[in-house]
Parts: C-alpha cells; sequence; structure tokens
C-alpha cells in the first residue's frame, strides 16, 4: 500500500445526466498546490470522467478521477500513473481508505505521455469498478470496502496537469467512443501513395438494456469487448453516430478530409506526425492517430531472374487464395524498416488490392463481410532461413483473378541471384492466377508447399466458417509444416483440426499482453481500436471445437517488451473444446478456457498462471503438466493454475492421471526445486478455487506448501477459504514421479481427500460433465 502525500482537487456541480456535455475550459493543477471546490454527491453507482493531459511530458505523474468521495482519506479513483523514461502508462483502479492508497487493479498501455489529451472514466455499480481510457474500458475491480454515495473530482500527483471540468453520470450510461474502426491508432504511409479512406468509431453515449428485458444473445454467448456491446446496444436503443472533425498536426505532411463516418489520410511528404479526432459536441470524447509518412521508395532498376526465386511461381495458375507470398535469397535476408511496401494489384484493371509494411501492420481476421472479425497488431513478414515470407491480410485474393506483386526498394536487404536486392517491380512480372473454384465436402486440406485446398490454417478456418453450415461437422487436415500465423474461429461448430503428427505440424506465432492487450474477442464492423488479444488462436461462440495431433506455439518471451501474458488457445465460449495428442507452449497463461473442454493424453508448457479461465468445467486425463523456466525470472517456478470458475456449483478444473513435471524454459534456465506452486486464487468472491488433483504424479519443482495463497506466498484466500469433497483446492493419491506416495504433511489451504471422497470428486467422464446441457460423454 502507497500512502499519498499528493494534492487533491474537488470540482462537485449537481450531478449530470448521460446527455450532458463536458466544458471546454481546462484548469492547470500544479502538483504541490492542492485547489477543492464543494459541491453535491453523486450516487453510489455513477460514472466521473474528465479530460486531461500532462504538462510535463516525460515526467512521472498520475492522475485520478475520484468517486465516492467521504473525505481526504477515503475515496477511489480510476486514471493512469506516466512513467516518462518509459513512455509507458498504467491504467489503474485505486482505493483511498483511511489514508492508504492501494492499487486494486492495473494495466499497462503504450503510449499516450506525450502531452495529448486523454479522457479517463470511473465507473461504479455496486461492487464493481471500471477504469475507462478514451472511452475503452480497460480495467475492472471488485471492492466492496465503500459503498456510500459520496463527492466526485480529480486527484494528482508528482506533475502539473491540465484538466477540464468533471463530469459525473448513471452508471448504466456508457461512454462514447471515438476511434478508427477495427484498426490501431496508427497509420503508416508513403509519398506517391493515394488517398486512404479509414472508417471511424464514432458512436454517441447508449444505455445498456435492462437486465430484466431480453438479453443481448452477443453479450451471454462470449466475453464482447466494450466496442462490440456498444454497437450491439447501439441497435437496440437507437444511438445514433455523432459529428466529429480531424486535423492534422503538421499539415504539410498530410492532407486530412472526413466524409461518411471515415477519415481521409492523403501523403504529401515524408515526416511523422498526427491527427486528432474530436467530437463537435464533446471535448472529453476525443482521440489522436499517429501517422508516418515514409519517404517513396520504388524499385529500382535491376536484372536478376525471379524464375525460381519467388513463390507462387511467374505465371503459376490454380494458387490457393490465402497463400503466402515467398522470396527464396542466396542467403538469410534481413528485414529493413524503412517504410517501404510489398503491393498486390489487380491485373485486369490494375486496382490496388493489399498493402503489407515491414514496419508491422493490423489485420482483420475471419472473411470478408463477416459480421465479427478479429482485429489485431502483427508481424506479417516472417524470415525463415533463406526465405522471406509474406502473409497478405486476410481474405484479400479471390478466386479466378490475376495478381502482380511489387516490393519496394529496402524491405528486404540480401542478395538474388548473386546480385543487391533492390525490390520488385510491375515489368518484372511476379503474377499469379487464383483457382478459379472453391473446395467443397465435410474435408479440407491445409499444406505449406503440397497439393492442397488451402496454404494457412486461417484461409481453411475462413472457408468453413462462411460456406459450411453451422452444425455441418467439418475436418481440416493440416500436412506437416511450420505455419506462422495467428488463428480465428468463431460461430461454427463441429470443427476438428487433424495435423499430420503432433511435432510435425506447428503452428507458431508470436503475441502477448504488450502488443495486444486483454484476452481478445471479435469486433463489430463499427467497433474502435482493435481488441484481438493476446492468445494466438481465438475461438469465440463455437461447440464441440477438437484440436488433434498437432502443436499450437506462443513463442513470445515473457521478458519481451510485448510479452506478459500471452495464451495459445483462448476458447471464448460455452461450447466444448476437445485437446487430444497435442502440445501446447507458453509462458504465461498458455490455456484460457471457459464452457467445457477436455485434454487427453496432452501436454500443456507454461509457468504463471498457464492453466485458467472462468470455466464450468475441464478435465485433463492423462496428460503432462510441465512448468518451464521463466525468461523473466530465472529463479521463478510460477503457478500452474488460477481458476476463475463462474460457479459454486460447477466443477472447475480436474487433473486426472497425469503428471507434473518440469524443463528448461524457451531461455535454457530450468525450474528451481520446490518454486513451483500448484495453484493460486483471483481473491475474487464471485469466482470459485475449485481445482483437484487425483492420482497425479509431481515433480520436485512442486513447492511442498502445494498451495499458495490465504497469505502463503503473499496470495489471496482462495474461495472457499475451506475446501471439501467437492469444491475448493483438493488433491489425492498424489505421487512422485517414480510411482511412490507424496508426504502431503506441509499443503498448506488445500484438503488431501480420503479414498471416498476422490471417488465423489470424479467417477465418470459422463458425471463429470453433467452440466453441460443436455450431457456430454467424450470419448477418445
Amino acid at each position: 500500500m502507497l500512502r499519498s502525500t499528493a494534492m487533491l482537487a474537488l470540482v462537485c456541480p449537481a450531478l449530470i445526466s448521460f446527455a450532458a456535455q463536458a466544458s471546454d475550459a481546462v484548469t492547470r493543477i500544479e502538483a504541490d498546490a492542492p485547489v477543492r471546490v464543494t459541491g453535491t454527491a453523486a450516487p453510489a453507482d455513477s460514472y466521473v470522467e474528465a479530460r486531461f493531459r500532462p504538462l510535463a511530458p516525460g515526467r512521472d505523474g498520475k492522475l485520478y478521477v475520484v468517486g465516492r468521495y467521504q473525505d481526504e482519506k477515503n475515496w477511489y479513483g480510476a486514471g493512469v500513473a506516466f512513467q516518462g523514461t518509459t513512455g509507458r502508462v498504467q491504467v489503474e483502479v485505486v482505493r483511498m481508505q483511511d489514508g492508504q492508497l492501494t492499487r486494486l487493479k492495473q494495466f499497462g498501455r503504450a503510449g499516450a505521455s506525450d502531452g495529448r489529451f486523454n479522457t479517463v472514466r470511473l465507473e461504479m455499480a455496486g461492487a464493481n469498478l471500471a477504469a475507462y481510457l478514451n472511452g475503452e474500458r480497460v480495467t475492472i475491480a471488485v471492492d466492496g470496502a465503500l459503498p456510500l454515495p459520496g463527492r466526485y473530482g480529480v486527484f494528482a500527483q508528482g506533475a502539473a496537469f491540465e484538466v477540464g471540468t468533471p463530469v459525473a453520470g448513471d452508471a448504466a450510461d456508457k461512454p462514447a467512443r471515438l476511434a478508427l474502426a477495427r484498426a490501431p491508432q496508427r497509420v503508416q504511409l508513403s509519398v506517391g501513395d493515394a488517398a486512404v479512406s479509414l472508417p471511424v468509431s464514432a458512436l454517441g453515449s447508449y444505455r445498456l438494456p435492462d437486465a430484466a428485458a431480453a438479453p443481448v444473445r452477443l453479450a451471454t454467448r462470449s466475453f464482447i469487448t466494450q466496442g462490440a456491446i456498444q454497437d450491439a446496444a447501439a441497435a437496440a436503443t437507437g444511438a445514433q453516430p455523432f459529428r466529429f472533425t480531424a486535423v492534422a498536426a503538421d499539415p504539410a505532411l498530410l492532407r486530412v478530409q472526413v466524409a461518411d463516418g471515415a477519415v481521409s489520410l492523403a501523403p504529401v511528404a515524408a515526416g511523422t506526425t498526427t491527427v486528432m479526432l474530436t467530437s463537435v459536441d464533446d471535448p472529453n470524447v476525443l482521440s489522436v492517430i499517429d501517422v508516418q509518412v515514409a519517404a517513396a521508395s520504388a524499385p529500382a532498376p535491376a536484372s536478376y531472374k525471379l524464375a525460381g526465386a519467388v513463390t507462387p511461381a511467374i505465371g503459376e495458375r490454380d494458387v490457393p487464395a490465402d497463400t503466402p507470398l515467398r522470396l527464396h535469397f542466396d542467403a538469410a535476408p534481413t528485414l529493413g524498416m524503412s517504410g517501404g511496401a510489398i503491393r498486390v494489384y489487380r491485373k485486369r484493371d490494375g486496382a490496388l488490392v493489399d498493402t503489407v509494411r515491414a514496419g508491422g501492420e493490423s489485420d482483420q481476421l475471419g472473411y470478408e463481410g463477416q459480421p465479427f472479425r478479429r482485429a489485431l497488431r502483427l508481424q506479417p513478414i516472417a524470415i525463415e532461413a533463406r526465405e522471406a515470407i509474406v502473409h497478405l491480410h486476410s481474405a484479400k485474393l479471390r478466386p479466378g483473378e490475376e495478381y502482380i506483386v511489387t516490393v519496394d526498394d529496402g524491405v528486404f536487404s540480401g542478395t538474388l541471384g548473386g546480385q543487391p536486392f533492390a525490390g520488385i517491380a510491375k515489368g518484372q512480372g511476379w503474377a499469379f492466377r487464383t483457382k478459379a473454384t472453391l473446395p467443397r465436402g465435410a474435408r479440407f486440406v491445409v499444406d505449406d508447399d503440397g497439393k492442397a485446398d488451402f496454404r494457412t490454417v486461417q484461409g481453411a478456418l475462413n472457408h468453413v466458417m462462411q460456406h459450411t453450415a453451422r452444425t455441418a461437422p467439418v475436418t481440416v487436415e493440416i500436412r506437416n509444416g511450420r505455419y506462422q500465423e495467428q488463428l480465428y474461429l468463431r460461430g461454427k461448430d463441429n470443427v476438428t483440426l487433424r495435423g499430420q503428427s503432433r511435432d510435425g505440424v506447428v503452428i507458431d506465432a508470436q503475441n502477448g499482453d504488450g502488443l495486444n492487450p486483454g484476452s481478445g474477442t471479435a469486433q463489430e464492423a463499427r467497433s474502435p481500436g482493435i481488441t484481438g488479444g493476446r492468445a494466438l488462436f481465438l475461438i469465440e461462440d463455437a461447440d464441440l471445437v477438437t484440436l488433434d495431433t498437432l502443436t499450437i506455439r506462443n513463442s513470445v518471451l515473457r521478458s519481451a517488451p510485448n510479452g506478459g501474458q500471452a495464451e495459445t488457445v483462448f476458447f471464448n465460449s460455452e461450447g466444448r473444446l476437445v485437446a487430444k495428442n497435442a502440445s501446447f507452449f507458453s509462458e504465461q497463461d498458455t490455456i484460457q478456457v471457459r464452457g467445457y473442454a477436455w485434454f487427453y493424453r496432452t501436454l500443456v508448457a507454461g509457468n504463471v498462471d498457464f492453466i485458467w479461465g472462468n470455466n464450468h468445467a475441464a478435465l485433463f486425463e492423462e496428460s503432462e503438466i510441465r512448468t518451464v523456466g521463466d525468461s523473466a525470472n530465472s529463479q521463478g517456478g510460477g503457478y500452474v493454475l488460477q481458476a476463475r470458475t463462474v460457479g459454486a456449483n460447477d466443477r472447475g478444473f480436474l487433473f486426472l492421471n497425469s503428471r507434473l513435471t518440469h524443463g528448461p524454459g524457451p531461455t535454457g534456465n530450468d525450474v528451481p526445486a520446490g518454486a513451483t506452486w500448484l495453484a493460486r486464487s483471483a481473491g475474487y468472491a464471485t469466482a470459485w478455487d475449485h481445482i483437484a488433483f487425483i492420482d497425479c504424479r509431481m515433480g520436485p519443482h512442486i513447492a511442498p506448501g502445494g498451495w499458495a495463497g490465504n497469505g502463503v506466498a503473499k496470495q489471496p484466500a482462495p474461495n472457499p477459504l475451506a475446501a471439501s469433497a467437492t469444491a475448493g483446492w483438493r488433491e489425492a493419491g498424489s505421487m512422485d514421479l517414480d510411482g511412490r506416495p507424496l508426504d502431503l504433511s506441509r499443503r498448506a489451504n488445500g484438503r488431501v481427500l480420503t479414498p471416498d471422497e476422490a471417488k465423489a470428486a470424479y467417477t465418470t467422464r459422463a458425471a463429470f460433465f453433467a452440466g453441460f446441457p443436455g450431457g456430454w460423454n467424450p470419448r477418445p
């Protein structure tokens, strides 16, 4: 806990309705000169928001909006802590109680510390507290210590800020959001490019439907981000798009226009600038787009031959439309960051179809026209041995079309045919034609280089989502190869991904919380920003999905800037997931599941909370649960689980006849003896810590105390605090890896079950999964 000596500014006019507009006026608040203005109190369930910016960019500082203010020593706050040396911000929910400031929740964010305006909101609904930044819900906390109504205002520490007049309103009224739709607030262009028109999400405030009314099915089937709920609720309540303006900070670099709900950006000269989007009616509703305009870097004249050096081959026919582009260099090339691009044109009319830039991209996974797609940041260009592999944006190419590829000078450094690579011009003839017909049936083949229906797993998933009936069984057979891609499946049941061999089929990509924050969800077309999340494979609103005989690896390091939490699979559905004879590798949060899941003879590897989720029932049977060395902490052993089971009567997580092993992590270090805990709790009264190990073998890396909680290892108490035969932290028949019974006398918090209690905890698969509507009895 932190004791604060910072200034406090309270501005407390009467409660303002959701339709009220913020004042355009701003006030300078000095760090050492507290200012207070008293006023009437707001209800306990309300929001408070204010627009602000730091007046000393690059300096550490904090700004919170404050609610339920009783006195200087008791209030809630939500806001940001600026880290001047790193340029990052931390979005926080805090509680000041009896003069002690406690961070209830915090969430890292990149950028936004350069002196631009931001809007922060604290939403208080009962014990639920949410922090919003520029209309986006960033993090939530649960705390009931201060339930009373109170005044509201702002709180600052460490630096001077410019702050608009705080406004408050009903907690049920959600904030307006202004941002590029399904895209990051960062745009890359090149001098000579035509103007690009980017759709903008600009929907006004709205109220969520009454809980007693007909539920929004979208919200009940999967976790939907604020943007997606916003559009669903807006459709139900009649909220309308609002007017906004767009202004370039440096018009000498960029021409900007607004028309038909989109912003048009035309590059003029090389350089870096920003574009400010602002609501015409409410200055609290704003966002900033970072724009980088690169100098023109057209291909230079070159005499090297492309025959045999590119895939698809020059003039190749019947090319699967999801085929990545490959360039075969003499030796391993390097990827330039000059701002250059790979471009694909439609031959019949010269239309630009896709642009991929060396500095990174965003994509919308899914098929064109899909109501909800997964938007995320990624690096679409990979270097593998002497090949450069370029993944085009999802679903850009069409059947039966001929395309021409160009590559700017500077995108790659290397030699081709003994000559320095200087790009590929249209005249060099890298052209190919896609297959004219789509595959049919219930079985599809993916192969990265052999005869197949698709070249990528996502290409096959796009097809089955678009062209097969929801309930029709479909099998995607994946031939041996390394598939460097992120994946997304939504709205399709009975899908099986079956690999040719467990170690031969490797789906491998880098994604993490620093790159795509949050667990992730799909977005409607007008949803703002990017919320695709940190998982490699996001599955939503789907039932009976099977992952069989393959490996999925999220290869981002926990120690990397874009690392941290990084799922291989996030099963974000109330349906059923099966994983058998499969392997899943990451470091933190490897597997996140909702609904019902069965893992059979499967390996799950990680080191921090690497199995978790808001689930009903997950059974890990005859599987290996491997704790690996932590790239961020060489002496760390982490936690195997963090259960957040949603119901007191749900089964939670059960491990049966499985092995808890350890091994080297991605940076080579192993796990120290006794350093790994079986589980820790999230500490939520609304989530249940239902975990059981029955007849499992455990390596020496497992801590003798077993369970971290109720003060052990400085972790919160589990829910329930005292385990029973069917609830809480439990184990029975635990052995070492050689099959000798373990001494469990030093176990803390958990319950050691008797043989009869162990039988009550598990009898059959059908009994374990009886909570699924209609029952479920999965079989190998």
